[in-house]
């Protein structure tokens, strides 16, 4: 009771305290109702009560035996009831009142139980639970309590004497902290049976409990102590024992009874409200809330103040709910724990207004977005299939599911289909393949315009590699147009072509819009290459060979360039990249395709090379087209200059291409998928059994099926020809091969049979007969069985007439006719029509006055007119020798025709014989006269007939000639000297030629003449005769000193001696520097002889080099003329091709539904005649061209030998300049000698004088004198000579140094020869190959002829087959006459190509009405054909070999001109000179040339006619005969045998000037041995003593 007082006290005290929930400044704080007893007047609940019915009870007194007080429990009385409402009364100790069960006689014990359950109302924060008991406390009971009114109980507290035994709980067990503090405790401290009445028991809700003096803290006593129900469970009676006698009394002395039941709490407000009130509508205790809480105990904020979690108010803290905050757009909140721990603040609005959601209604709902003017949300609206979710973002844009679109998501995207719960479905087109858009019903995909499928997976058929750069898809396929199935082929990489100019321009050029080629620049620094513009005229970049060619495998890819240029004033145009090929040309501007317009920085221009619209390349092609360009691309050009005075510059050009390799792969390279008769990668290649359609097309002709009329199963792929067997040949094995007969287009391994013929020859079956006639017998043999010899053979095969001989080949020396008939005896080989002026059994000799070499290979070298001259032959004679031409000539007669007079004789034209000339041997240079006039050549100042006689004013007849007088006009009395040379000088004067003036006489010049020196002068003149007196005594002396033995002693002689010696040793002094004097002049002239040795030795080489360019020219000559013999051959081929053709008989069908065999084989014969044409062409032109090079080689060679004769006739002058400066040098330097020697003997002399001298006896020393003076003479005159002969040294030397200089310029101009002659040994060897060409194409023509045969045998055939059909055509005569007609249009269209061919055309018109007539000689014809296809075939092999000997001759050519190349330098001073008659003979070879042409147009026009033939018609056969003759006329008449033969008579002149030249050179070497005889004649000295003194 003490402590239930307690706590009601501490309740009471605190209430003042509490009952604010403000402060004194309106501040919050906690506040609590007031504490009360809340069981009071409410009512409990039991589950047993005594009184129903009613029954007695008796009162406890703990005293056995005692008569116990017993009462009455009546329910019904309100009296004696003691109901459950008495335990929450007004408890008054003076009026006791209880509560009371029945008694332990109505069974109310243990384990029965009675719940006394208190209901509060409301929840209480419960401080106690006490109970005052009016009997005895029961000895076990339980009090429960509820935290809420549906809760469940919770045990509060157990009471019990055996707390184990009942409640399983430790007695008076205690709570430690970090416990369970809600858990029940028992204790028997209540349990005990005493005291009988009045007991209480207090429980105290905190007792015991750890957390109790921290409760606000302590959220697990705060809901330990809340209750909103009490309920007191009674199970166990305290008893003293005795009720197991079952007494009732006792029984009924045993039961339970309370008498208040009080519970001290407060009314549950959490802190937040002062008092509890009844709520009016339902009579219920709740809180009067504050702090902006609300709720029975004020345990959750009010609706709008949920800003952060609700708290119990503390001490400390009011807790009070805060305001929501909601922007406005809402007045109701709640508070969310999560967004509390987020941000604070957990007041999560809402019903937010305007479609607002969020916390704080900051944002809009969803599916919501807010509007422009951020006051209100708008719902999205999105679709509810389309949308991922159906909120939208800010601006309404709802989000969608994969691929859906629009604002909405009602909608697929492009690439996506059927719009579902799972959103739009994928197309699945294939990125590749497609526009990534489908149909958005049914999903179906755009494909590209080359792509098919549903999904656009795979290509078109035609087309190949799926490609997403592709804008068609896929790539049509190539294959040369011959399948449309490829695929991508493996094993190919990509590879790039590119130019990087890092270190020179890699062979780029440029050229400007006509065609002509600029320069182009190349920078180092900047690796880059340019072109710079003057105009407005553009110039383009040219690429180089690697980007050329074979560039199919860049279709489709990219071209790369950097470009740039240096102004931006860029006028483009269309044609700024242009690519060629195959015939085509495309171009693209600079800016199409997306690239940008150029400018001053470098830019990647990229072109695509496909022929897609999005490419404009200009003109459009068709894929294939430009598939065909780029398959021959021959030219790339990008244009490099835009404006005048500007600048392009070009970098890092890339064409991608691919290769075969490892790498990245490269799809786009096409493996083609052929169709039978073809094969390869891309179909290029026909297969076995296969040939071209169109050779000419290449890989693009079509590929058929091998025609071999079961012959064969293969033929060449190229041709058709088939590889015929069982004895088949042609194009089609559809004739019988020769040696063969029969029908081959049977189709059977045994159609055709071997001929019965020699030699495996070829034969034909005569229709009518069916008889087997040999067509192509033995050469030399003919007949049926070949039993004949044949026209140009003898013999007798059979032995007619003899024994058997074999056919031989006449043997007529080759100087027959070849087309000729009945050239030879058939029987005896007789030759009968000998040509080339030859005669005799074999034609081997020459005709009566004629001669040569009958045997020579030219015909212009056989044999000639011997030609003798009338005037030198014996009785003139017009015969001669057969071998060398010479005739017989008469005495002193020469040459081979007796045409000249010997060296030395004249007067030819007597008749008689040449008379001698009588030349004067001394005054005449070479004893030889002129042959008319007799007249002698004389040596210099020589005259007269026989040269016998000085000239006028000449002298000193000798074998040098005369020399001149050379007088001094004014010092002589005549200019006519006199036979020793001396003039005759007038008075005064003196010397040789009268020059000087006498002794004692004077030059003056103003008075005529020399003037005699005044008289004082006499004395010295008769003093100087005096000493030469005395000097030739002297010598007289000398002389006589050997002979007289007489002493002379003359002391003035000695003194005289002595002078003399001196001036005599002066004399040897000055004689000696003569000597050193002449020693250089001799150097001089050994110098000068050298030299002129050099040049001779270097005009005698070029000598030999002439010779050497002569046999050439005679090579080159015989190459020209075996070149016109394969020409020539060439047209025969065509003349018999043409007469086959021309004796073709055609019968027309019964039916004009039937096939008509002529017509097929019309149609073979212009397959034929077209590959003819070709061929004929081919060989026409090659024949021409050889022809033309072998002209120009001839001519060139002619003009070099015209040269040569210029060159010997300046070799000759030479020659004669340098033997008259040999003669001199020679003269020279013998008189030198003869100085020299002189000059020692006049030293010896001295010396011999000199000593002697001592020893002579006294003589006069005049003579001495004399000897000296006659020495210091010849002195001056050999210094006179000396000048002289330098003088003329020095003039040969001038007139040398001209000759050097001409010298020079002819060896400038040989070199520019030899270049010449190097282009014409490379333009042989040109004519050498097609000369080989030609060839071939010669066994090629054969060939044809014989499948033209073959043709013509089986036309043969097919003649007699259809007889009856000829005879049907005779009814068809008006339409065979409206053919003619037909035809004679034709011919009249054929008139302008053709010329003069109107008559040939009638000439045709009339041979088809005759064409019945034709067909019966078609059988003739044919054999007549095949024998001249076999004559052509040998002509073939035979101008095979004679190709092979002119490369023969060429090969030696070449290793003749290797060897004299080392020669040619010095050699070629003379070709220059060649030039002029080059070109003369370049100018003929035109004229050739334009004639061989003109044949050769005909021939074209020939062929085309032959081409262009619809269906057979006989007018056009005879028309073609008619051409080919005409054009074999032209052929005749074009006068290049006449040509060629002037071009040989030059040749033949230049070899006469050559042989002219050889025997000049040999008059000049006698002219100088005569020379030679004369110099060694000459005195040893010159003894004309000049004058002591001049004036």
């Amino acid at each position: 009771d003490h402590f239930v007082f307690s706590l009601t006290c501490l309740a009471i005290c605190s209430h003042s305290a509490m009952d604010e929930c403000t402060d004194d400044s309106s501040r919050p704080q906690r506040c609590m109702p007031e504490f009360v007893n809340a069981a009071f007047n409410v009512t409990v609940v039991a589950t047993n009560t005594c009184g129903s019915p009613p029954e007695e009870y008796c009162v406890q007194t703990g005293v056995t035996g005692v008569t116990k007080s017993c009462h009455i429990c009546d329910a019904g009385d309100r009296r004696q009831h003691h109901s459950a409402v008495y335990l929450t009364d007004y408890n008054n100790q003076q009026d006791t009142t209880w509560w009371q069960s029945q008694t332990m006689l109505a069974g109310i014990q243990y384990p029965n139980s009675i719940n006394l359950t208190l209901h509060l109302g409301k929840a209480f924060d419960i401080t106690y639970v006490r109970l005052k008991f009016h009997t005895s406390r029961p000895e076990s009971f339980a009090i429960y309590k509820r935290t809420s009114e549906d809760g469940p109980w919770t045990p509060y507290q157990y009471y019990s004497g055996s707390c184990e035994k009942t409640y399983q709980k430790f007695n008076r067990g205690f709570i430690r902290t970090g416990e369970d503090e809600q858990q029940a405790l028992c204790t028997d401290e209540f349990s005990d049976i005493s005291p009988l009445t009045g007991g209480n028991v207090a429980f105290s809700t905190l007792e015991g409990r750890p957390s109790a003096y921290n409760f606000d803290n302590s959220p697990v006593l705060q809901e330990w102590v809340t209750a909103t129900d009490i309920k007191v469970t009674l199970n166990r009676l305290n008893t003293f024992g005795d009720e197991v006698f079952n007494d009732p009394k006792v029984l009924k002395s045993y039961y339970y009874a309370v008498s208040d039941f009080a519970v001290g709490g407060r009314c549950k407000c959490n802190g937040h409200a002062s008092e509890c009130v009844k709520n009016n509508g339902f009579d219920k205790p709740v809180c009067n809330c504050k702090h902006n809480t609300e709720g029975d105990d004020c345990n959750v904020c009010k609706p709008f103040y949920n800003d952060r979690p609700w708290r119990r108010a503390t001490a400390n803290n009011p807790n009070e709910c805060l305001k929501c905050n909601c922007n406005g757009k809402s007045a109701e909140c709640y508070f969310d724990p999560e967004l509390y721990r987020a941000t604070g603040h957990g007041g999560h609005c809402r019903n937010c207004a305007d479609n607002t959601d969020g916390p704080k209604c900051e944002r809009c709902l969803d599916n919501h977005y807010r509007d422009r003017s951020g006051n209100r949300c708008l719902p999205c609206s999105c679709n509810s299939v389309g949308s991922l979710a159906t909120q939208c973002d800010n601006t309404g844009r709802c989000s969608c599911k994969p691929g859906v679109m629009g604002d909405k998501c009602d909608r697929c995207q492009p690439g996506f289909h059927t719009l579902t719960e799972a959103g739009c479905r994928p197309c699945s087109c294939n990125p590749s393949g497609s526009t990534q858009e489908c149909d958005v019903q049914t999903g179906r995909c755009q494909c590209k315009d080359n792509v098919e499928g549903f999904n656009c997976d795979r290509c078109k058929l035609g087309y190949f590699n799926l490609d997403p750069q592709n804008p068609q898809g896929c790539t049509l396929c190539f294959c040369f147009q011959h399948s449309s199935v490829c695929d991508s082929a493996e094993g190919y990489s990509i590879d790039t072509v590119s130019s990087t100019f890092d270190k020179d321009d890699e062979q780029w050029t440029a050229q400007q819009r006509d065609g002509s080629s600029v320069s182009v620049q190349w920078s180092a620094g900047g690796e880059e290459i340019s072109l710079v513009a003057e105009d407005y005229f553009p110039m383009y970049f040219v690429a180089p060979e690697r980007f050329l060619g074979n560039q199919l495998l860049s279709y489709g890819q990219n071209l790369t360039l950097n470009f740039r240029v240096d102004r931006r004033d860029t006028r483009l145009s269309a044609e700024d990249v242009v690519l060629e090929g195959a015939g085509l040309r495309v171009a693209v501007p600079l800016i199409a395709q997306g690239n940008a317009y150029p400018g001053e920085n470098m830019q990647t221009f990229v072109f695509r090379l496909h022929d897609s619209t999005d490419y404009p390349w200009r003109p459009t092609l068709p894929q294939s087209e430009f598939q065909k360009l780029l398959h021959n691309l021959t030219s790339i050009k990008i244009r490099g200059t835009y404006s005048e005075r500007s600048a392009g510059y070009l970098d890092d050009v890339m064409l991608i291409t691919a290769r075969r390799g490892p790498g990245t792969p490269a799809r786009w390279v096409e493996k083609c998928t052929c169709p039978q008769g073809y094969m390869g990668q891309h179909c290029e290649n026909c297969t076995l059994g296969y040939r071209r359609n169109r050779p000419d097309l290449g890989a693009f002709s079509s590929c058929d099926a091998c025609n071999c009329n079961g012959h064969s199963d293969t033929c060449n792929p190229d041709t058709g020809m088939c590889d015929c067997q069982h004895n088949t040949a042609g194009l089609s094995c559809e004739r019988c091969e020769d040696g063969s007969y029969g029908d081959s287009t049977v189709g059977s391994s045994s159609d055709c049979k071997p001929c019965p013929c020699p030699g495996g020859s070829t034969c034909a079956v005569v229709p009518k007969t069916k008889e087997v006639v040999c067509t192509n017998c033995p050469t030399g043999t003919t007949g049926k069985r070949c039993e004949l010899c044949d026209d140009g053979f003898f013999g007798d095969p059979l032995g007619e007439n003899g024994p058997v001989r074999v056919c031989r080949a006449c043997k007529c020396s080759d100087n027959i006719d070849p087309n000729a008939v009945g050239n030879c005896d058939r029987e005896t080989g007789e030759c009968l029509k000998c040509i080339y002026n030859t005669d005799g059994f074999f034609c081997d000799r020459c005709k009566e006055g004629f001669y040569g070499s009958p045997l020579a290979t030219n015909p212009n070298d056989k044999c000639k007119p011997c030609s003798c001259s009338l005037y030198g032959t014996v009785d003139r004679q017009t015969t001669c020798l057969q071998v060398t031409g010479q005739c017989p000539c008469l005495a002193h007669v020469i040459n081979r025709d007796c045409s000249a007079c010997e060296p030395g004789f004249f007067n030819l034209q007597s008749g008689t014989g040449c008379v001698r000339c009588t030349c004067n041997p001394i005054g005449s240079t070479n004893g030889q006269c002129d042959i008319s006039s007799g007249q002698c050549e004389c040596q210099p100042g020589v005259t007269g007939l026989r040269c016998e006689r000085c000239e006028v004013n000449f002298f000193g007849f000798g074998l040098s000639g005369c020399k001149p007088c050379d007088c001094d006009p004014e010092g002589s009395s005549t200019t006519q000297c006199k036979d020793d040379g001396r003039c005759e000088c007038s008075p005064g004067f003196v010397g040789a030629r009268c020059d000087m003036c006498e002794e004692n006489y004077f030059y003056n010049r103003s008075t005529l003449g020399c003037q005699q020196c005044p008289a004082c002068y006499s004395l010295i003149r008769d003093k100087v005769n005096q000493q030469r007196q005395k000097l030739h005594d002297l010598q007289n002396l000398i002389d006589n000193l050997g002979s007289t033995s007489e002493a002379v002693s003359d002391k003035a002689f000695e003194d005289r001696l002595k002078q003399a010696e001196k001036a005599i040793m002066d004399l040897l002094e000055e004689a000696q520097t003569s000597k050193n004097v002449d020693k250089g002049l001799l150097e001089r002239l050994g110098n000068l002889n050298n030299t002129l040795t050099t040049q001779w030795n270097r005009l005698q080489n070029i000598r030999n080099g002439v010779d050497d360019t002569g046999t050439q020219t005679d090579k080159a000559r015989n190459r020209v003329r075996d070149t016109e013999n394969l020409v020539d051959r060439a047209r025969e081929e065509l003349d018999k091709a043409k007469d086959a053709i021309s004796k073709l008989d055609i019968k027309t069908p019964s039916n004009t539904a039937d096939p008509n065999n002529m017509t097929l084989l019309a149609e073979e014969a212009r397959n034929l005649a077209d590959k003819h044409k070709m061929d004929a062409d081919q060989i026409e032109k090659i024949a021409k061209d050889a022809n033309d090079t072998s002209t120009k080689a001839l001519n060139l060679l002619m003009k070099t030998l015209d040269g040569e004769g210029k060159t010997n006739k300046d070799i000759d002058e030479l020659n004669r300049k340098y033997n008259e400066a040999k003669d001199l040098a020679n003269n020279l330097e013998k008189q030198a000698n003869k100085v020299h020697a002189e000059a020692e003997e006049a030293g010896d002399k001295a010396l011999k004088i000199y000593s002697n001298l001592t020893s002579l006896p006294p003589f006069n020393t005049k003579s001495l004198e004399g000897e000296a003076s006659k020495i210091k003479k010849e002195a001056s005159d050999l210094d006179k000579l000396i000048d002289k002969t330098e003088k003329e040294y020095n003039d040969l030397r001038d007139d040398l140094r001209g000759k050097e200089t001409e010298v020079r310029k002819l060896l400038e101009k040989g070199k520019t020869e030899q270049q010449t002659a190097d282009q014409l040994l490379a333009r042989a060897d040109a004519a050498k190959a097609l000369a080989e060409e030609a060839a071939n194409k010669g066994r090629s023509t054969y060939q044809e002829a014989q499948d033209i045969l073959g043709n013509l045998r089986d036309f043969d055939k097919r003649v007699n087959d259809n007889k009856t059909a000829a005879e049907n055509a005779m009814k068809r005569i008006p339409e065979i006459n409206a053919t003619i007609s037909a035809a004679n249009e034709k011919t009249k269209q054929a008139e302008g190509a053709l010329g003069n061919a109107d008559a040939d055309a009638k000439e045709a018109k009339s041979k088809a009405e005759e064409a019945e007539k034709i067909a019966s000689l078609a059988q003739k014809g044919s054999a007549k054909t095949k024998v001249d296809a076999e004559k052509a075939f040998e002509d073939t092999k035979k101008l095979d070999g004679e190709v092979n000997n002119m490369m023969d001759q060429l090969s030696a050519a070449e290793a003749e001109l290797a060897k004299k190349k080392a020669e040619a330098d010095q050699d070629m001073m003379m070709a220059s000179m060649a030039s002029d008659n080059a070109k003369e003979a370049e100018d003929n070879a035109r004229k050739a040339k334009s004639a061989v042409r003109t044949v050769l147009n005909t021939i074209n026009d020939l062929l085309k006619s032959l081409g262009n033939i619809d269906k057979v018609d006989l007018s056009k056969l005879g028309l073609i005969e008619g051409s080919l003759k005409q054009a074999k006329d032209k052929m005749v008449n074009s006068d290049l045998d006449r040509k060629l033969s002037e071009l040989n008579d030059v040749a033949k002149s230049q070899e006469e000037m050559i042989t002219d030249y050889d025997r000049q050179i040999k008059e000049i070497q006698s002219d100088i041995a005569n020379l030679n005889d004369i110099k060694n004649t000459l005195p040893n000295g010159c003894f004309n003593t000049p004058s002591i003194e001049r004036p």
